[in-house]
C-alpha cells in the first residue's frame, strides 16, 4: 500500500526521503522496544554470548560486548523516546488511530478521515523533526 502525504498544510510537507523515513521509524517502534528489553536483560545479567579470549588482534568490539550493547540500547532508546514525544503531540483519542493506519495500514474507521490525517501528517512531521531527519 502506498503511503501519501498530506499536502494541504504546508509547514508540515517533508521532502518524500523522510517522509517515509518517518514511517519506517513508526513501524519499527515495536522492535526497538522488544530489543530494549532484551538488551536490559543481557546487560543486567552479564551474559553477552561471546568469548573475551582474543588471538592477538586488536578487536574492541569482541573485548567490550557490555559496552556495544550499551551503545545499542542508548541509541534504540533515543530512537525510541523521539517517536513517543512525537506522538504526545497527537490528541489521545487519535493515537491508536494513527498509529495503526501508520503499522498496519488499517483505515480510520469512525473518525474523520481529514481530522486523523492531520494528525497523521504532524505526527511524522515532529518524528522526523526529533529524529533529526530534517
Amino acid at each position: 500500500m502506498r503511503e501519501w502525504q498530506q499536502t494541504k498544510f504546508k509547514d508540515y510537507v517533508m521532502p518524500n526521503a523522510v517522509y517515509y523515513q518517518s514511517i519506517w521509524a513508526v513501524r519499527d517502534l515495536e522492535r526497538m522496544e522488544n530489543r530494549v528489553a532484551e538488551l536490559n536483560s543481557q546487560i543486567s545479567s552479564g551474559k553477552y554470548g561471546g568469548s573475551i579470549v582474543s588471538d592477538g588482534q586488536r578487536n574492541y568490539s569482541q573485548i567490550r560486548p557490555t559496552e556495544n550493547r550499551v551503545v545499542e540500547k542508548v541509541v534504540l532508546e533515543g530512537r525510541i523516546q523521539a517517536i513517543r514525544r512525537a506522538l504526545n503531540i497527537v490528541p489521545e483519542q487519535y493515537r491508536n488511530c494513527v498509529m495503526d493506519n501508520i503499522v498496519h495500514h488499517t483505515k480510520a474507521d469512525g473518525y474523520s478521515s481529514r481530522i486523523w490525517k492531520i494528525w497523521k501528517q504532524r505526527f511524522l512531521f515532529h518524528v522526523a523533526k526529533n529524529l533529526e531527519l530534517m
